[in-house]
């Protein structure tokens, strides 16, 4: 199972901004020349040692790809879908059937406003299938294509599309590929889903609040994400933003961290990473979240990265 990071920030694409390109360069500058002086590394040791800390996060919106032998998943279709359709097209073959399964965990503006701009959605020898247990997921994507917002209807497009109209906590099966779904907190309803293939899972757990849930529902997300390889994890917020926004539907590294030790998960990647926040401001957070893991769970072996985009991750 190979899972691609292609989108991993939240509510709006957020570029980088010259100043904050600025930033990097100055503390690219500082890192470097220290790293030299200590050890006299090459220019390409210091930046594959340094790259955690002043590479991109990205700033396109959410989308992750999952690859499973020649079977492709397609998690939201933010901005990052718009890169990955590019990549098709480049080996595209006009005369070979290409097959994509995509699901949705809901449908505010982050999570879908790339599709218009999937190539392979306008190739009549492509089938796109979309899943979800949103009520009627075929209706709300055509609106997104109503010609009052975006020039080409779903019509037009000249790939095959089919809808599959999921109930909560359904499982379907693709190739051997189990994917389940759990309804999660979040205006609106959102859903995670759960990937399993041969012995490994991967829970895709966007837009979601916990702090004010009932023990009960903590409990049936906890079972969900139990033993994931790896839980990818809506950390939008500080813990601090995260009880003072109650009920608008984000959590935070810190929150993450207690569900995924209580869970038994192996890995925490998180993401959906908020537009205001810089990659410095993200690293922050991140280095007071692995701060209370140390101090609260000393003994756990509970791994916690950020999800940075275009970054390939392999569960054999």
């Amino acid at each position: 199972m190979k899972i691609r990071f292609l989108g991993v920030r939240g509510s709006i694409p957020s570029p980088m901004t010259t100043k904050q390109l600025k930033d990097k360069f100055v503390k690219l500058l500082e890192l470097a020349t220290v790293e030299h002086m200590k050890n006299g590394s090459s220019c390409s040791d210091i930046m594959s040692k340094l790259y955690p800390q002043i590479g991109l996060i990205g700033g396109n919106t959410t989308c992750v790809e999952i690859t499973v032998n020649n079977t492709c998943l397609i998690f939201d279709m933010g901005t990052g879908i718009r890169q990955l359709g590019d990549e098709i097209l480049k080996n595209f073959d006009k005369n070979k059937s290409y097959e994509f399964h995509i699901f949705i965990s809901h449908t505010h503006w982050d999570h879908l406003q790339g599709f218009p701009f999937f190539g392979p959605a306008y190739r009549p020898n492509v089938k796109l299938n979309f899943y979800s247990p949103q009520p009627d997921i075929k209706g709300r994507l055509e609106y997104q294509h109503d010609f009052r917002f975006f020039p080409v209807s779903m019509e037009q497009m000249a790939s095959q599309k089919i809808y599959h109209q999921l109930e909560t906590e359904e499982t379907v099966t693709i190739n051997n590929i189990l994917i389940k779904n759990i309804e999660l907190h979040h205006p609106g309803k959102n859903y995670a889903y759960r990937i399993e293939y041969g012995g490994k899972s991967f829970v895709y757990a966007t837009d979601a609040e916990y702090n004010n849930q009932s023990k009960e529902k903590i409990d049936r997300y906890i079972d969900f994400y139990k033993d994931a390889d790896i839980l990818y994890f809506d950390a939008h917020y500080s813990f601090d933003e995260e009880i003072e926004k109650i009920d608008w539907g984000h959590s935070s590294a810190i929150f993450g961290i207690e569900l995924a030790i209580r869970a038994n998960v192996k890995n925490l990647y998180l993401t959906h990473h908020a537009p205001e926040k810089d990659d410095f401001e993200i690293y922050r957070l991140l280095e007071k979240a692995l701060e209370y893991q140390h101090l609260t769970y000393p003994g756990s072996n509970l791994k916690v990265e950020l999800a940075r985009e275009d970054t390939d991750v392999v569960l054999e």
